[in-house]
């Protein structure tokens, strides 16, 4: 092609790329939409629902024990945008897809093409994982563990002839009720952000564990009154160690998952695990607390046990919100710029600017197609210094 064409050619392709920039467009761009004032879908459990926290809500129904504390709450606050809440305490991902949970309908039902940001924490149930812990409760830090078959501990029970029953609950039930729930929320919400916020940290890490371990118990010598010590952390350091690791694994399935649905994940564990419920005071989960009827007759665990305290969930919150921030962030657009020409060209209104940009490109290519008929100009001499 001769420099002529060429020039043409590149003054043909600056003024597509002008025309096609339009009023205020950028050389960069978000691949998602940031939901200030948008459609936002939270689905999941109790950790999601905010149980035992300030200010039930009532919804999707009263049975499901859902908080304004909840961290969906705080991030549709921080984000300003507009909150459906519909996750219930004891969820599964069945009653995320399809079954009715207390009278309220299949949480998916919420979402459709208008929704642009859910978060969903699902899961555990599935495995049973908060049914199993309560039954670790120990009377001293090396056993035994109080289920009645006089165990030392959980691991114990659960773990035999190289089968451990949670950790395949894991692995089988949970993570295909996760495959399938996200594969449900792609469904209904073709348009959305999806954020799976992983569990927070019940249990710490091995680095995160004190020398002395972590018990603190649930029964003591006045118990026999009724009286039972709040804020326990009643498990045996071997189940402690187990504990943590079925966190791990189900935090790696639902990751994996999350990453085949396309989704974003937040993982808690690490950032949270010196705020587990082994950190007393300075936790985000709540220790356990039993109560009891006046004789004794039933003993039972306060459902806020081993649920997110108020930092908790406020934490979880801005691990979210962070993680919305990052997804939404504008990202720089690949392929050749026009800074220049962009900056320039002082905008027209529209018509004006597409017939200017006719006239120029018309008037390029008739000094092209002129000089061609006069044959090769000076221009298109052989360059000797080549």
């Amino acid at each position: 092609m001769s420099r002529s064409l060429r020039s043409a050619a590149l003054v043909a392709a600056s003024i597509l790329a002008i025309t096609a920039l339009g009023p205020g467009a950028t050389d960069a761009a978000g691949a998602a939409t940031a939901p200030s004032g948008q459609s936002y879908v939270a689905l999941g459990d109790s950790y999601a629902a905010g149980l035992g926290l300030s200010d039930p809500t009532g919804e999707p129904v009263p049975a499901c024990a859902q908080t304004a504390s909840d961290y969906p709450h705080r991030v549709a606050r921080a984000l300003g945008a507009r909150l459906t809440d519909v996750t219930c305490s004891g969820a599964t991902t069945r009653d995320l897809i399809d079954r009715r949970q207390n009278g309220a309908p299949p949480q998916v039902d919420a979402l459709s093409a208008a929704t642009r940001l859910v978060t969903v924490s699902i899961g555990g149930n599935d495995a049973d994982l908060l049914g199993a812990a309560s039954g670790c409760i120990a009377l001293s830090r090396t056993g035994p563990v109080l289920s009645g078959d006089a165990a030392q501990n959980c691991r114990s029970t659960l773990v035999s002839g190289g089968s451990d029953r949670l950790r395949d609950a894991v692995a089988t039930t949970a993570a295909t009720g996760l495959r399938e729930a996200f594969a449900a929320i792609r469904s209904k919400a073709p348009n959305a952000l999806v954020v799976v916020v992983g569990y927070p940290a019940i249990f710490p890490a091995p680095a995160d564990t004190p020398s002395g371990g972590c018990f603190r118990p649930v029964v003591t010598p006045e118990s026999v009154s009724g009286t039972f010590p709040t804020n326990g952390f009643p498990f045996t350091d071997v189940d402690v160690r187990y504990l943590a690791g079925l966190q791990e694994t189900l935090d790696a399935v639902t990751r994996t998952a999350s990453d085949r649905a396309g989704f974003t994940y937040v993982s808690n564990l690490a950032a949270g695990s010196a705020h587990s419920a082994c950190a007393g005071s300075d936790a985000y989960v709540a220790g356990i607390t039993l109560t009891a009827t006046s004789r004794l007759t039933s003993i039972s665990l306060d459902p806020r046990s081993l649920h997110p305290t108020a930092a908790g969930a406020a934490f979880l919150a801005d691990r979210t919100v962070a993680a919305v921030e990052r997804a939404t962030a504008p990202t720089s657009s690949a392929g050749p710029r026009v800074e220049m020409i962009v900056v320039r060209v002082p905008w027209l209104p529209i018509g004006l600017a597409l017939l200017g940009a006719a006239l120029v490109a018309a008037t390029a290519l008739l000094v092209a197609r002129r000089r061609r008929r006069r044959g090769d100009s000076p221009d298109d001499a052989p360059d000797a210094t080549r």
